[in-house]
């Protein structure tokens, strides 16, 4: 269980799949009866169907636990930052502890394992999502023929479908006003401007 407070619970549940969107790698975590088993795969979010997509390698021995479908935990964070007390007013004090502001999801659901088209097209999806606004873009055509289908045979895609999310968005809602405006134009002068833009969105009205 994530420990968290309802404070820290996201606006639109529509930021868990943008978190995804945005953090792309992650951690999958599966209990079985000799242990843990424990990857870091990339994910995409289907948002239609409240799934995740992923994929590992087909020596990864992860693969036999996505078969059996157990329980398992996609993790994705933001990193967010450190946040130094330092950069708090001095005046009338600055008796705030330092912390870390950063947003993280976890996905629990029971893995299925998809087949190789539905591979293909998740990988050609991942690339064009992470390819979108680069100069000259890379496409997975550029593999060459039959480029893409020498590999699959040695990848695994599988879907996550969601049974529940835990949430945790720690972005100062608990602070002092005047500390998180602080903080916040800190964050902008370091070019943080990500991360003090949602800091911003997230402070109670009832501080400013």
């Amino acid at each position: 269980m994530l420990y968290t407070k309802p404070y820290f619970q996201p606006h639109d549940p529509a930021e868990l799949f943008d978190l995804v969107d945005r953090v792309v790698l992650g951690t999958l975590v599966t209990a079985h009866d000799d242990g843990v088993a424990i990857s870091h795969p990339v994910f995409m979010a289907d948002r239609a169907r409240n799934r995740l997509v992923s994929h590992v390698a087909l020596a990864n021995d992860h693969v036999r636990f996505l078969r059996q479908g157990l329980p398992s935990i996609a993790i994705l964070m933001d990193g967010g930052s450190y946040i130094s007390s330092s950069w708090y007013p001095a005046a009338p004090h600055r008796d705030s502890a330092p912390t870390w502001n950063f947003m993280v999801a976890h996905f629990h659901g029971r893995p299925e394992i998809i087949p190789e088209a539905a591979t293909a097209r998740h990988l050609s999806q991942l690339v064009t999502h992470m390819e979108r606004g680069r100069q000259d873009a890379w496409s997975m055509g550029e593999l060459g023929p039959g480029g893409l289908e020498r590999r699959l045979p040695n990848i695994v895609g599988y879907e996550l479908p969601i049974e529940r999310s835990e949430v945790r968005f720690k972005l100062g809602q608990d602070e002092r006003a005047r500390d998180m405006l602080a903080a916040e134009a800190r964050l902008r002068e370091a070019g943080r401007n990500d991360l003090a833009d949602r800091m911003a969105s997230y402070r109670p009205k009832e501080n400013e």
